[in-house]
């Protein structure tokens, strides 16, 4: 999940109308219009065939020697076009689709144009400013019946309604290729036009603003008239996509705005959408971001082709904890209060992606296996840290285990035994090599229970199986009715981890959670029998029998055999 996005939802939300987007050439990319110094090359190469001269491999180098100034769309169009109407012949084939670009869904609106028309419907944006000289945007408008207010010159200024009445107001800065007597190109002017100056300034100085497919390399006219405005009543946010550019990022620092870094206009747009719908739908409620992610998860999760939307969503909130994560010191020897501390820190931090795991394993099927088990392997494995080693390294696993059971609480609550059979299958990378997930990720090796207890000052007697079931609780809330549901689901699983690592391992120390006092102290019955039946009664359960786990039901009842006969003597005198 992208969390600067949705600070850009959350901005344009709360201050509905009260921004102001800039679209540069990028917005139109994808609908296959080219770029100012597209067109500028490819009008230099017609006008060096009629000098029967060679311009390449610099077309814009060459036109400065030969006529000794920078090329504009003034000076190129001239040699070029005679009259008002030759000129607009020339421009149009770059904006307007052929019959073959129209078969091929090129030259119109963007889904990036589309979705800010939507947001303008909605009312959260009243202003667009574009560097483009095409009609893109207005025929989005038009498209869904609303007609903009339009200035591509000076001379509109004046007689147009006032941005404060208008239901849009689209300011095309450079013009309109339709009208090019009013082209206003950056490289033909050291300042623009004093009506459009004080426009900008207007905008600039009233309005927060979103930049999208603009970089300001090339913009140093727009960029300075940006850079005069010292009032900033609401947020800037500056989107990039590869790198952020020297310029941007200075006129972020400038205005005190926020570098956004985005995949591409149409994804950006549509995810802005997206959650400004979230923050609508949850108005009385105040949807947390934990709550805003899952309701992203269950719109993509449902259709096929959001897959990648899905996996990204995920990922993108695995990498954000992994870099939280990895900034965390890991040397010294910590007290008990910091161990606690740093603990309940690594539980905060991962409950939206623990309620991610367990909607999207609850809701999801076996094609979004992969993207589950490859998300939690980026924190099952040794860190290669430096460090003084000890309670901090062994604490670094923590995050794996809380979503491990957040994975397989839900698989077992969804009888999704394939899930956990893969899970539980699934190895770790470590300084020596591989092990199994289920020998470097358990609750017993995490943290010791002594130090656990002295940092948490508790005398519990399996205190992580505690602290992972009470901090996941709140997640199975809506799932489950009744607390003791609750209970029953967190002794199945526990139960089922303690027989996959008694088959796994062979013998050894198998953990033991809750479930251990439960059985020796409460007198309830072990959890197979429910299991056993499970399996028996859901062609389900047949999916947890696989070569690398359990080959059928006789080994899982073999298994739980010898687990008991250690489990016997574990209890005796340790619950």
């Amino acid at each position: 999940m992208n969390t600067q996005v949705s600070s850009v939802a959350h901005s344009i939300f709360n201050n509905k109308g009260a921004f102001a987007l800039l679209l540069g050439s990028g917005v139109a990319g994808s609908a296959g219009i080219p770029g100012d110094k597209e067109i500028a090359s490819d009008l230099i190469r017609q006008i060096a065939v009629l000098e029967n001269a060679k311009c390449e491999p610099n077309p814009e180098k060459w036109f400065f020697e030969r006529f000794g100034e920078k090329p504009g769309y003034a000076s190129l169009l001239e040699p070029l076009a005679n009259t008002e109407t030759e000129r607009h012949n020339l421009l149009r084939r770059y904006f307007e689709p052929s019959e073959a670009e129209l078969e091929q869904g090129l030259k119109k609106p963007t889904s990036a144009h589309q979705t800010i028309a939507r947001l303008v419907s909605k009312g959260y944006v009243r202003v667009i400013l574009t560097t483009s000289l095409d009609r893109l945007m207005e025929n989005a408008l038009r498209c869904i019946g609303i007609e903009p207010v339009v200035i591509s010159s000076p001379s509109h200024i004046v007689n147009a309604l006032p941005i404060v009445h208008a239901r849009v107001t689209v300011i095309k800065i450079n013009g309109d290729y339709i009208d090019s007597s009013f082209l206003n190109i950056k490289s033909e002017a050291d300042k623009y036009e004093e009506r459009l100056s004080e426009l900008l300034r207007y905008v600039s100085d009233n309005f927060g603003l979103i930049t999208c497919g603009w970089s300001a390399e090339s913009d140093r006219v727009l960029k300075e008239a940006l850079e005069t405005s010292n009032k900033f009543r609401f947020s800037n946010y500056f989107t990039y996509s590869d790198q952020l550019g020297n310029e941007l990022e200075e006129l972020a620092y400038i205005r005190r705005g926020k570098a956004v870094n985005v995949t591409n206009p149409d994804l950006f747009f549509k995810e802005l959408q997206e959650k400004v719908e979230t923050l609508e739908s949850a108005r009385p409620s105040n949807l947390s971001k934990s709550q805003m992610a899952v309701v992203s998860l269950k719109k993509y999760i449902v259709q096929d082709d959001l897959i990648i939307s899905l996996h990204d969503l995920i990922r993108g909130e695995a990498d954000r904890l992994n870099d939280n994560f990895n900034a965390l010191p890991v040397s010294g020897i910590p007290a008990k209060e910091e161990i606690k501390a740093r603990v309940n820190y690594y539980f905060h931090q991962c409950n939206t992606l623990s309620g991610l795991f367990v909607n999207g394993v609850y809701w999801g099927r076996e094609q979004h296996h992969s993207i589950w088990l490859n998300s939690l392997a980026c924190f099952t494995s040794e860190k290669d840290r430096e460090g003084d080693g000890g309670v901090w390294h062994d604490l670094e696993t923590l995050p794996g285990l809380i979503f491990l059971y957040s994975i397989g609480l839900a698989s077992v609550l969804k009888k999704d035994y394939r899930l956990l059979s893969k899970m539980f299958s699934m190895t770790a990378h470590v300084r020596y090599g591989e092990a199994p997930i289920l020998d470097h990720v358990h609750v017993a090796k995490v943290l010791d229970y002594d130090t656990l207890r002295e940092a948490m000052g508790n005398r519990q007697l399996v205190p992580m199986s505690e602290l992972l079931f009470s901090e996941l609780k709140p997640i199975f809330s809506s799932f489950l009715p009744h607390d003791r549901d609750y209970e029953n689901l967190f002794d199945r699983f526990e139960y089922l981890l303690a027989l996959s690592h008694t088959k796994i391992m062979g013998k050894g120390r198998t953990p033991v959670g809750r479930f251990g006092y439960r059985v020796k102290q409460n007198g309830i019955k072990h959890p197979f029998e429910q299991i056993a039946t499970e399996l028996g009664n859901h062609t389900e359960g047949n999916s947890l029998f696989s070569p690398s786990l359990f080959v059928d039901i006789t080994d899982l009842k073999h298994t739980e055999k010898k687990f008991k006969e250690y489990f016997d003597k574990l209890s005796g005198y340790y619950f």
